[in-house]
């Protein structure tokens, strides 16, 4: 050993000793280096693959889309769609074969509630008094089943799975943006979870994607909305993702990690002590109590078009005699009601139907919304959800001011038809209030057995399960169709 120290030292000076120590070093860090620059690449590799597999994937629902409203077939693409990450929780394997699911049918009388901020909710407390809450988003979706949990988790990793998206919580819903780019929102609506995504709606017309617009002529920044009522509908609802993604240019993060977002029932009791649900002291209509108080003994009062005007506010009684005196102050149109609504026909052309919905009177009247884009007129477009609908601009009559509104929208459609004013002596429609029980026996409300029609586990009308109807008086003497 001391013989090749000393033959070390006899070859090598101290100054090429320390070189090749350097040297030795070098060499180390420059195949430290490359092995690290390799690993770094195959990430890099893999991640573009990733890329590349959600741009073909995305690029394939867009000729899907394309060819659902061009009639044509939509699984010509062959491109296979495999989640990311696993469901929060166990989901059996659809059937490929299995039929779309259909929707409802709708008419007018489907219009939705406008004001999502006054979706209050009535209890009964255990001392038998009516209360007024006020759910908070989170409130909502702590109160609501394991399956509405399972897909809000769900969804929830999905949209934030993508680079730069971040969420905020509100009191109405929770919102996702990227920087200052509104992406998507969730709501709930009643048991409902609801996905709201910045895209045009209309891109989804004739699509197996049952979309609504809520832009309703105003600026909304996420006017396209999904409901989620399946396992069906929250894949749909990734598809719909993956086509606002692409059109954001934003990938999907290949390292993220999926969080558990459900979160275990509460009380509102508990809920009102952290203030996620306010308790709201307005004085509650008598019939909405009765409502309430039905509704513990499981059973539902079903009202009619009539119902609804005897039992509504002095004001809203007044918006409607004025606009139907208004509407019949033409000549040949006559007035006819049905349970759900009341329509106005000329030589067997419907013009108007008046709808009610939570506190406001609708109108729908047989002219194109579209001529009042961009207008004061605040209407709504019906037909992006009933097709065949013959009444397609509705309109919210709210205040006073929206009743010289409606009656030129009413104008405008006369106008169109040809149909001219006439001479006609005003009538008094605003009915006075009536009692439930009263209405129930002359038949103008219906009961329905909760209890009953859950165990028939049908999809039967609402009279299935009710009280026997009788004929029931008119709603009232003035209220009889007016003639020619």
């Amino acid at each position: 050993m001391t013989s090749l120290a000393i033959f070390s030292v006899s070859l090598f000076s101290p100054g090429q000793i320390a070189g090749i120590v350097i040297v030795s070093m070098l060499i180390a860090g420059f195949i430290g280096l490359n092995i690290w620059f390799g690993i770094l690449m195959r990430k890099r590799g893999a991640h573009k693959l990733h890329t590349a597999q959600l741009r073909m994937q995305r690029e394939a629902l867009m000729e899907k889309l394309n060819a659902m409203r061009a009639g044509g077939p939509v699984e010509s693409s062959g491109v296979k769609f495999v989640p990311v990450f696993a469901p929060v929780g166990a989901v059996a394997e659809q059937d490929e074969d299995d039929d779309d699911e259909q929707a409802k049918p709708a008419d007018e009388a489907d219009v939705e509630d406008e004001d999502e901020s006054e979706a209050l909710d009535l209890e009964v407390t255990a001392e038998g008094n009516v209360v007024r809450y006020n759910r908070s988003f989170s409130a909502r979706i702590i109160q609501s089943d394991n399956d509405l949990k399972a897909r809000y988790s769900e969804l929830k990793n999905y949209i934030l799975s993508h680079k730069g998206v971040r969420a905020r919580m509100s009191w109405q819903k929770e919102s996702f943006h990227a920087g200052r780019r509104n992406i998507a929102s969730f709501t709930v609506r009643g048991k409902t979870l609801c996905v709201n995504l910045a895209t045009d709606p209309k891109m989804f017309d004739d699509t197996k994607y049952k979309v609504e617009d809520l832009s309703h002529g105003k600026k909304n920044p996420m006017p396209c909305r999904f409901r989620i009522t399946s396992d069906r509908k929250t894949s749909y609802a990734k598809e719909l993702i993956d086509i606002v993604m692409a059109g954001f240019g934003m990938d999907r993060v290949l390292t993220y990690a999926p969080q558990d977002y459900t979160l275990p029932y509460k009380s509102t009791e508990a809920l009102v002590k952290r203030r996620l649900i306010k308790v709201l002291g307005d004085s509650i209509p008598d019939f909405e109590k009765e409502d309430a108080l039905a509704a513990t003994k499981r059973i539902r009062y079903n009202r009619s078009f009539e119902a609804r005007i005897i039992q509504c506010d002095d004001e809203l009684k007044g918006y409607y005699s004025t606009l139907k005196n208004y509407i019949l102050a033409h000549k040949g149109v006559t007035a006819d009601i049905t349970w759900k609504k009341e329509t106005f026909v000329a030589d067997r052309n419907t013009l108007a139907t008046f709808v009610i919905r939570g506190k406001t009177l609708c109108l729908c009247l047989a002219v194109d919304p579209a001529k009042f884009d961009g207008t004061k007129y605040k209407v709504e477009d019906l037909s992006a959800r009933v097709k065949k609908t013959k009444t397609p601009c509705l309109y919210r009559v709210k205040s006073a001011r929206r009743i010289s509104y409606a009656m030129h929208l009413i104008d405008v459609m006369c106008g169109e038809q040809g149909i001219e004013k006439i001479e006609r002596e005003a009538v008094n429609y605003a009915v006075p209030f009536t009692a439930t029980d009263t209405l129930v026996r002359r038949g103008l409300i219906k009961v329905v057995n909760l209890s009953k029609k859950k165990d028939d586990d049908t999809d039967a009308d609402d009279t299935a399960d009710t009280a026997p109807a009788a004929d029931g008086a008119p709603l009232a003497e003035a209220a009889a169709t007016v003639g020619e």
